[in-house]
């Protein structure tokens, strides 16, 4: 089957989280340089493009940004971001080649709940590496700013009024909260990347889960948003049905699916929650909130 193109998945006023990788693994990044002209980048593209930023941050190897699209265009943006920064690095550094790994991924989010909680993940991103005790200290992701305006700074240390192109006070307000919440939820809040840890967690609260699947998929459809409309979220939610013991008759019943097709799509989701920590980082999520 002929994979779809972007263009037939993308929407207007919709916004994504985008992640993208070295290849291989390499440094994207190798010192402030580089970093500071994928910033200057990333302003033009979200400038030229019509595009609103919400958060990013720049890590060695990858980078997350959450963005939202007024016209459907992301393809084009993200092709613009990472055509020019690849030829502009691989330009500087002497280098030739694919710069990134695939394509990049970008992951519908369809809830304000989905995207707070996405936002506090890209932001604690430096802690989870080790890099910084507490996510304002990391000079390349835009959570200093969101900490700046919860409290601002001393005269003596750095001013970080946040840049035009990064829309703080849009994303709050779609949130319904303020500078000072997300902060607090941000830092309250670290993602395990542990699998065997979470689904020890998953089976302690066995019993606590609604026998009744349509209850489960009300609430998931009520605070994440429709499993139609995004696979990831589906599939996770299956995943994590089966794991619960919940019978396949009665999954592919209810998601109008094979029981073959949710056998695979069980054990690949399984790989994913072994292979990228975002799969984790979700799977919590939808636990909170069918536990909730």
């Amino acid at each position: 089957m002929a994979r779809r193109k972007r263009t037939e998945i993308e929407y207007k006023n919709a916004i994504y989280h985008i992640i993208v990788k070295g290849i291989e693994g390499i440094d994207i990044f190798t010192d402030n340089m580089d970093r500071n002209k994928f910033l200057q980048l990333l302003q033009k593209m979200v400038t030229s493009h019509k595009i609103q930023c919400f958060s990013y941050v720049l890590m060695n190897t990858h980078f997350h940004l959450l963005l939202k699209t007024d016209e459907a265009n992301l393809s084009q943006a993200m092709q613009f971001l990472n055509s020019s920064y690849a030829h502009w690095f691989n330009f500087r550094h002497l280098r030739k080649g694919h710069l990134f790994q695939d394509r990049y991924k970008s992951h519908l989010i369809l809830s304000p709940l989905y995207l707070y909680n996405v936002a506090s993940y890209i932001s604690q991103n430096p802690v989870e590496a080790g890099i910084v005790d507490s996510p304002e200290e990391y000079k390349w992701s835009s959570f200093k700013y969101y900490a700046f305006i919860s409290s601002p700074s001393p005269s003596h240390l750095p001013n970080y009024f946040p840049p035009s192109w990064l829309k703080v006070e849009e994303f709050l307000k779609i949130c319904n909260t303020s500078a000072d919440e997300f902060i607090h939820f941000v830092k309250e809040n670290t993602y395990n990347k542990n699998v065997e840890k979470s689904l020890n967690e998953l089976s302690q609260a066995k019993n606590k889960f609604p026998k009744n699947i349509v209850t489960i998929l009300e609430k998931i459809n009520l605070h994440l948003g429709d499993i139609k409309t995004n696979k990831n979220l589906r599939n996770l939610l299956i995943y994590l049905l089966i794991k619960e013991g919940y019978k396949i008759k009665e999954i592919s019943n209810f998601l109008n699916l094979t029981k073959q097709a949710i056998l695979n799509i069980s054990r690949k989701t399984e790989k994913d929650l072994n292979t990228d920590s975002i799969y984790i980082f979700w799977l919590d999520i939808i636990k909170s909130q069918v536990l909730s």
